[in-house]
């Protein structure tokens, strides 16, 4: 009997209160051609960027880099596919081929993304807005660096 009682008790308030609910609610769908503000809002850096890290010694040596940028579910974040074509055959100091997935954040003018490398270092990408289809790209290592080598590099990308 009480179980009944309880029953009928949540089904009733279950009803009274989806009907409020539907009563209440007056949200409209947006028209079809109409997107979400965030949806229209595009950053500058989403894309494909591409371009070549230079070797600190011979700066001839170069090896190409490849950034696909996309939104983030949140506000500012961006994922980053980044590809590392293959080193020269004299390359000495270039990582090997390869890819891999970061996340970054919009500041203004820059996108900054972070990651560790194999050694454990963190490295850091800023890229920069140089002209509409142009950034600037300065990698930062950090831990420590041989006497010969730089703990950055720099480069510029282009929009493809």
């Amino acid at each position: 009997m009480i179980q009944r009682i309880g029953a009928v008790a949540v089904i009733a308030a279950f009803v009274l209160l989806s009907g409020h609910a539907a009563d209440a609610d007056n949200a409209a769908a947006l028209p079809p051609n109409d997107k979400p503000s965030f949806a229209q809002d595009k950053s500058f850096f989403e894309g494909t960027w591409v371009g070549q890290w230079h070797a600190f010694r011979n700066p001839s040596d170069t090896q190409d880099v490849t950034l696909i940028i996309r939104k983030g579910n949140e506000e500012g974040v961006f994922f980053v596919d980044y590809t590392r074509g293959d080193p020269p055959p004299t390359g000495t100091g270039f990582s090997p081929a390869g890819s891999f997935k970061a996340k970054g954040r919009q500041d203004g003018d820059k996108l900054v993304f972070k990651w560790k490398n194999k050694s454990g270092n963190d490295v850091e990408l800023t890229l920069t807005k140089v002209e509409d289809n142009k950034v600037a790209a300065r990698q930062e290592r950090s831990g420590v660096s041989d006497p010969k080598q730089r703990p950055y590099i720099e480069t510029y990308l282009n929009r493809r």
